[in-house]
C-alpha cells in the first residue's frame, strides 16, 4: 500500500477506485457516511471546483471496511454452526 497521500479530482479518483461518483460523494460524513471531510475528501475553493479524493485513505478504508465485514460473516456462519449441534 502507499506511504504517501494521493489527491485526486472526482472523476480521477472514481476511475483509480473503480466506483461511481455517486458513491464517493453519498459516502461523505456530511452524508452520514465513513469518508471523512480533510482526511479522505477535500471541498474546492469554489462551488464549481471539484472534490479532491485521498485515494490512499479512501483504499486503506475500503480495506478494512471489507475485512470487518468477512469476520462478521466468519463469526455469523461459526454461530449457525453452534446453534446447528
Amino acid at each position: 500500500m502507499e506511504n504517501y497521500s494521493r489527491w485526486l479530482p472526482t472523476r480521477e479518483a472514481t476511475a483509480y477506485l473503480g466506483v461511481s461518483s455517486q458513491f464517493l460523494k453519498k459516502n461523505r460524513d456530511i452524508k452520514n457516511g465513513f469518508l471523512i471531510e480533510e482526511k479522505h475528501y477535500i471541498l474546492g475553493a469554489n462551488i464549481n471546483s471539484s472534490i479532491l479524493w485521498n485515494v490512499s485513505e479512501i483504499l486503506k478504508e475500503f480495506h478494512y471496511r471489507g475485512r470487518l465485514i468477512r469476520q462478521g460473516e466468519q463469526i455469523i456462519n461459526e454461530l449457525k454452526k453452534e446453534v446447528k449441534k
